[in-house]
């Protein structure tokens, strides 16, 4: 049974894992036009138990911050996880979750804690990869969002797209790709000192 990928809340319901084509959702522009990346990152942590240690993390090392920033520009809140969490509020979680404990282990200097909040911002690309995005532009024609190429609304923008379609792929990424899509997701979002760290000190977690 087809189930619809929901992005229009933080907290959308999954789609369906199977795989199916047919499953997808609509996101309209109008949705995040207001809204800033600062606004989406202060949403993302409002009244969560990590919120005072992600502002904490952020003033201390704002590179991190700025990476955060860029993810969300990628996938923006309404991109869900598998377990239909926002995904850019999961992986908020799990960065700042890695680096409280780095630093309750005593393993709180920089190149450690730089690099482990890296590896949790970017553990879920295999999210980003189960889905494609596409959008008809002002011409009519068919276009698709390339990951990682370019930010999600400024794309749509530039193509004059109202109204974005996420789709589940199909077949989904297979396991090589998804390691190719998360080398490609650092690059990214991440400063290249920092991508430095996240490979000498949390290459493993």
């Amino acid at each position: 049974m087809t189930q619809i990928v929901s992005l229009a809340a933080a907290r959308a319901r999954p789609p369906n894992q199977s795989g199916d084509p047919t499953a997808f959702a609509y996101w309209s522009l109008a949705d995040f036009s207001t809204d800033s990346t600062e606004d989406w990152l202060s949403a993302a942590i409002a009244g969560t138990p990590h919120e005072g240690m992600a502002i904490s993390i952020w003033a201390h090392q704002p590179t991190l911050k700025k990476a955060t920033s860029r993810l969300a520009e990628y996938i923006t809140p309404r991109w869900p996880s598998q377990d239909g969490q926002s995904l850019l509020c999961k992986s908020i979680a799990e960065a700042v979750s890695r680096s409280t404990t780095a630093i309750n282990n005593r393993e709180a200097f920089i190149g450690r804690l730089v690099g482990v909040y890296l590896y949790g911002l970017t553990q879920y690309v295999a999210d980003v990869a189960r889905l494609s995005i596409s959008g008809v532009d002002r011409n009519g024609d068919l276009q698709r969002w390339q990951h990682f190429a370019e930010p999600l609304k400024p794309w749509a923008e530039k193509h004059g797209i109202d109204t974005i379609c996420a789709q589940l792929s199909h077949p989904g990424p297979t396991e090589v790709q998804v390691v190719g899509l998360h080398a490609h997701m650092v690059a990214h979002v991440a400063d290249p000192i920092d991508t430095g760290y996240l490979i000498k000190h949390a290459s493993k977690g």
